[in-house]
Formats: structure tokens, sequence, C-alpha cells
């Protein structure tokens, strides 16, 4: 066996190893606040609340579906609006806002049905027309999956306050439906995914913005172009994020944690859903993305430790322990009970996943191919939007 082979081998399971310990210490020091323990109202001294624009695109419904928007109605905030959008008349998310209406008639809620198209990005195309439709200039974004306490937008808008900051995002608890494939992904956005975006915060200044939630000004949206600067993008909420970044303003990671209802019905759903998150970040962090296999450190070290001769078991056996901790804190701070087996059989499904992503050159999305260029941008026909 070649020596430099066994030293690759040697170093890169220690870079692995040094992740892992780096993000359970990271775990270790984050405080995140769940909508279930979301009870107090927040310690922020605001003395005018802005009004604000909540913009939900729907498409389809589901057993979530209406938790999920009933969460956003139990506001306990001065004023607000809720604008939801769908691009389809016939469309069955339709009915359920019809219900929060008649449930909640002191609110505004309204929505709006239009086929605006300004680039191939469906949900960007949904927000156009929300958007068009919104009376106030503090926005919030999110997705039609995500649950939220009774003080999220109080929590999530307080940093707006300061001029500095362009937008305030989130991350997401996943939160499995009764499938398995439900429980893998969910198990590889709370131990894989989310601890990667704290780690990376750790290190230098937030750029994670997600579609969870993305609150901002509407004077940052106009400033760096306004929605057609994303209609073309796969990670637009990240590219808002960077494009408000470009203005001098911050991307500010909050310790609220939003609740998102995963629900694939077989290993073909998973599958693409995982791609296309994975081919969505190496969009956007191409450098980042080529050495993020660090990630998986278990499966990494298990496919380096025959090439580490005698000593190759030394490193796995570690790991492994080393997972499982992991694993256990992850549950604890989440609130989130999930199966060691399930997780390990994330973690080689994630570690395969990277690797396809590498050089797929399309992804699935709601009914529809798309395909990607080299900066990320879309093109494919969306007419299941």
């Amino acid at each position: 066996m070649l020596w430099w082979l066994e030293a690759m081998a040697a170093l890169f399971s220690l870079a692995a190893m040094a992740y892992l310990s780096l993000a359970f210490w990271t775990m270790g020091r984050w405080h995140p606040l769940l909508p279930e323990r979301d009870a107090g109202a927040p310690e922020e001294a605001v003395c005018d609340w802005p009004g604000i624009s909540v913009l939900k695109p729907l498409y389809g419904d589901g057993d979530y579906l209406y938790p999920a928007l009933r969460s956003f109605c139990k506001q306990d905030y001065p004023i607000f609006e809720i604008v939801f959008g769908v691009q389809r008349p016939t469309d069955p998310a339709i009915a359920v806002v019809q219900r929060l209406q008649a449930e909640f008639p002191d609110l505004s809620l309204r929505w709006v049905c239009t086929e605006t198209r300004i680039g191939s990005n469906p949900k960007v195309n949904n927000l156009a027309g929300i958007l068009a439709a919104c009376h106030y200039d503090s926005l919030v974004i999110s997705d039609a999956d995500i649950t939220v306490g009774p003080h999220y937008l109080r929590r999530i808008c307080a940093p707006l306050q300061n001029r500095e900051v362009g937008v305030v995002t989130c991350l997401y608890r996943a939160c499995p439906v009764a499938t398995f494939w439900s429980r893998v992904l969910a198990s590889q956005v709370n131990s894989l995914f989310l601890p990667s975006v704290l780690v990376a915060a750790r290190l230098g200044p937030n750029i994670f913005c997600g579609g969870a939630t993305m609150a901002l000004r509407r004077a940052t949206l106009e400033a760096f172009g306004g929605l057609p600067r994303l209609a073309n993008q796969l990670a637009d909420d990240y590219w808002l994020g960077a494009y408000s970044r470009e203005l001098g303003q911050r991307t500010w990671l909050v310790n609220y944690v939003v609740d998102t209802v995963v629900q694939e019905t077989g290993f073909r759903v998973f599958y693409q859903h995982a791609l296309r998150w994975s081919r969505t970040t190496r969009a956007v962090q191409p450098l980042g993305y080529s050495f993020s296999f660090l990630s998986y450190p278990l499966p990494l070290v298990l496919v380096l430790s025959p090439w580490m001769g005698f000593w190759g078991g030394l490193p796995l056996g570690v790991v492994l322990v080393l997972r499982l901790v992991y694993h256990k804190r992850v549950e604890h701070k989440l609130s989130a009970e999930s199966s060691f087996g399930v997780a390990l059989l994330g973690d080689f499904l994630g570690l395969w996943i990277w690797f396809h992503a590498l050089f797929v050159r399309h992804v699935a999305w709601r009914g529809s191919q798309f395909a990607i260029d080299a900066d990320g941008r879309m093109d494919g026909h969306d007419g299941a939007t």
C-alpha cells in the first residue's frame, strides 16, 4: 500500500473527527427556542412595532397545511396581515384559506390567484403575485408547511429594528410523518444540515438564509432589484440574503426554531427531495460543498479505514462512539426522538447524495424537471405551479 494513500486517508479521517467534535461543541452552546416553548413574550423592547405583511406561497393541500397556517393566525402581534398566494384557481389550498378566514374573521387574511410569471422559479412567481397585494413595508416570507409559536413575529422582526440587518432568518426542525423515508429525511435535516449551518455561523459571518423564514424591509428588497433578481435562481432564499449583504447589510440568524413537516411517501420522493437540496447547496457554495463530505464522518471513515492498514479500526471506533453521543445531544436540543439506526442510514445516504449532486444537471420540483446551469440558474417547464 502506498504511504501517501495511508497519509491521505488518515488526514481526512482526522478532519472528519474534528468536524464532528466541533459540531458537538457547537450544539452544546446553542440554545434554541422551539415553538412549544414560545410561551413568554420576548424581552426585546420595541416602542413601535411595525405593521407586517406575511407572504405565504401555497401549492396543494395536505394534512399539515391547516395547522401550519393556523399557527400564523394566532400571533401575539399588534398589526399584521397574511396574504396567501396560489397560481391555479383549482388549487385545494384555497379551501384551507377560506376555512381560516371563517375561523378568524377579525384578522386580515387574503388570498390571491395570479398567473404571474417573472422567471422559471415557481415559488418566486407565486411571491410576485402575493407581494403586489401586500400593504406593509415589513415583509415575512415563509413556506407553507411551517408551524410557529405565538410570539414568532415579535422574535423574528425585533432584529429588523437594527438598520444594519438586512434579512432575518431561522433554522427549522424537521417533524416526520409516520413513514420510514420521512424519518430518514428528518434525521438528515436535524442531525446533519442544521448543525452544519450552526458550525458555519460559528466560524464566520452567517450566510445562511432559509425559506422557512425570511424577514426583511420592502426597501431592502427593492434596493437589490426585487423578486426579478431571484426569479431564475434555484436557491432563491440564499440569494435573497446574499443580495442584501451586497448592500452592506447583515443576514441575522435568530435562535428561534420553526417546525416543518417532512412527508416522504417513498424512496424515490425522498431521494429527489434530498438531491434537490444538495444541488441547491452546491449551486450557491461550490467550494464549501466540495469539502462538505467531511460532515459525514462515520461513512467517510468507514470508506477510508481499509486504506489505513492496522490502525484503520481505531478512528472508526472513535467516530462511532462520538456519533452516538452526538445523536443524543441533537435529540435533546431539538426534543426530537429518532432511531440511531435511521440516523446512520441517513448519514450513509447523505454521503452518496453528496457525490451524486456533484454531477447532476437536473432537479425535480413540484412534478416538473428543471435544468440547472453552472451558476445555479433554473431553466425548465414549471407547469405544475
